[in-house]
């Protein structure tokens, strides 16, 4: 059998490749220093791997992302197209995501900002109520994360909604697609959670247009890619006070800059791309699982369509 290469952008490999044989020890998993031949190359576990070199590996037979989303392996112009792609469907991330996105939304409900504020004056707040009902999440991206975080936030006691391209049925959660959709759902919504795949169609989808059809006071939390945000629209939006607060976990520019402007905005909560951590050991049971179905002749788990980016 074939090399298995593993490779993640600007860290070591090693945790990665030791999990790999414990829990399949005829596997030979190598980091991109020690391939040797590249003809051996059978899978690419990877995240960002450096463009053009997909094509180097002429017996690729998976390409597997180390993350939920592909778009970084999609970019990569030379990449083979005959080769699947696969992305991470792993109950670990989805749980980290559902936590990340809860912990945005109830801070923003549970006004801890204001709260937290009046401690320099050792002010005690009476007679605050929050209204629950009044919360209403519009989750955008409907794949395995979406749906989790849609569920999350119904247990929660808030109403709940989602949007997708294309048409999903899914019990007990009303689900929306296409413009008319999107306009729809963000008119209803005083949440919009984004967990969109970032492809041409949604690049950008989060903007002035989108904003201003939220009631006054919401809360956007964008926990996909940073190219779906139009940053300046979002400054626009909080100025306005049509957005009450942001919480941003992905960025155009990762890691963000120090003089970026959203380092001293305390209307937007900030998180380094932590949302939906991977775990090396729930995850990699998914690359041996796909693996082992590459070899029989099987799709991958988490195979992606190159054409929609997802």
């Amino acid at each position: 059998m074939g090399v298995i290469l593993v490779h993640v952008a600007n860290a070591d490999p090693a945790p990665w490749i030791d999990e790999l044989r414990r829990q399949a020890p005829d596997l030979d998993a190598r980091g991109l220093d020690a391939v040797g031949d590249p003809a051996a190359v059978e899978v690419a576990i990877t995240w960002k791997l450096p463009h053009g070199l997909f094509r180097t590996y002429p017996n690729l037979a998976l390409i597997q992302s180390m993350a939920a989303g592909v778009d970084h392996v999609l970019a990569d112009s030379d990449r083979p197209a005959h080769v699947p792609v696969a992305r991470v469907v792993d109950p670990w991330m989805a749980r980290s995501m559902v936590h990340q996105v809860a912990l945005a939304v109830l801070r923003w409900h549970r006004r801890l900002d204001w709260v937290e504020a009046m401690r320099a004056d050792a002010r005690w707040p009476t007679g605050v109520v929050f209204d629950a009902d009044a919360v209403r999440v519009g989750v955008l991206g409907l794949g395995h994360l979406g749906q989790a975080v849609a569920r999350a936030m119904q247990d929660l006691g808030f109403a709940a909604a989602g949007w997708a391209r294309s048409p999903k049925v899914i019990d007990g959660l009303d689900c929306h697609h296409g413009p008319e959709g999107l306009r729809a759902l963000a008119a209803w919504s005083s949440v919009l959670v984004c967990l969109l795949p970032l492809t041409p169609e949604t690049e950008g989808i989060l903007n002035a247009e989108l904003f201003e059809r939220m009631a006054p006071g919401s809360l956007l939390v964008n926990v996909g890619r940073g190219g779906h945000l139009v940053e300046d629209d979002l400054i626009a939006a909080l100025d306005a006070g049509r957005l009450a607060a942001a919480a941003l976990d992905v960025f155009r520019t990762e890691p963000l800059p120090a003089g970026h402007r959203f380092w001293s905005d305390p209307r937007i909560y900030l998180t380094p791309h932590i949302a939906s951590e991977i775990n090396p050991v729930t995850a990699t049971r998914v690359f041996v699982e796909n693996i082992r179905r590459i070899r029989a002749g099987d799709a991958p788990i988490g195979l992606i369509d190159p054409a929609k980016g997802y």
